[in-house]
């Protein structure tokens, strides 16, 4: 089963990738990290990466499941020699191009792995891991992930994740319950097939590994006109824009109920 999920979402995201790389490494989305790479993140993981690893310069740093790879450019463009690592061979070509595009490529390793493994990557390696948002969804195995993660680190070194809160989960957009909390999946569709881990999975799943929680944040959405987090992923990709009025209402929790809860979650841990 574990082969099964890994090859349809492998395969899902390749088949997406291009549309993908259209919208999040288009010349508007690059020149912003190109212009300022603490963009990439939210301010106040910035502002916690900032306390744990003062600066990037020189640092070894890994991002597991790196998606969109804006991260890895940010780390880059900060000076850190990067790896970026994702299941889905197509996501990282394109990654590889606009790095290139960036004149950034140099800094920057690219490996074909799975998160839940991190074959390839040799132990004890890495300064500062980083998971950004979206990355937990796509995990069948937490434990396996996070031995993975403590593996190649450093002793001393610090993780950090970033990703939608938990408890966001069981609501739709219109805050109606859609399914009950600890309902974690595997949830299955035409294209891939995901899960809705809890918070209690997460941490018991890194404290396991052998990971000591530093910190934990609870974080609301910053206001984005060009991206606004309660916009569907498909309609972004897909060039949808929306009105500053429109954008206003969404991080309104008079207006829009959701609102009035926080939107990520943000650990951070350190390799004893």
């Amino acid at each position: 089963m574990k082969a099964y999920i890994s090859e349809k979402n492998r395969q899902s995201w390749n088949d997406y990738a291009e549309a993908y790389a259209r919208h999040h490494h288009s010349a508007g989305m690059l020149s912003r990290i190109l212009e300022d790479p603490v963009r990439a993140f939210h301010r106040e993981v910035w502002a916690l990466m900032r306390q744990y690893v003062p600066s990037m310069a020189g640092r070894s740093v890994c991002v597991p499941s790196s998606g969109d790879n804006l991260a890895v450019f940010a780390f880059a463009l900060l000076g850190a020699q990067v790896t970026s690592c994702d299941i889905s061979e197509n996501q990282l070509a394109h990654a590889q191009a606009a790095a290139e595009r960036m004149g950034i490529s140099a800094r920057i390793r690219f490996v074909c792995t799975n998160t839940m493994t991190l074959s390839g990557l040799p132990d004890r390696t890495f300064d500062f891991v980083y998971t950004s948002n979206g990355v937990h969804v796509w995990i069948d195995d937490l434990a396996a992930m996070y031995r993975s993660v403590y593996r190649i680190m450093r002793p001393g070194a610090y993780y950090l994740m970033y990703d939608v809160r938990p408890f966001q989960r069981p609501f739709d957009q219109d805050a109606r319950i859609i399914k009950p909390y600890d309902r974690t999946g595997p949830y299955e569709d035409v294209y891939n097939i995901n899960f809705a881990w809890r918070v209690q999975d997460i941490l018991n799943a890194m404290l396991d590994a052998g990971l000591r929680l530093s910190h934990i944040a609870e974080l609301f959405a910053e206001k984005d006109y060009e991206a606004p987090y309660w916009a569907p992923s498909e309609s972004l990709v897909a060039g949808a824009t929306f009105s500053r009025d429109a954008v206003d209402r969404m991080y309104d929790w008079r207006q829009n109920p959701m609102a009035a809860l926080p939107n990520w979650l943000c650990l951070a841990a350190q390799k004893p």
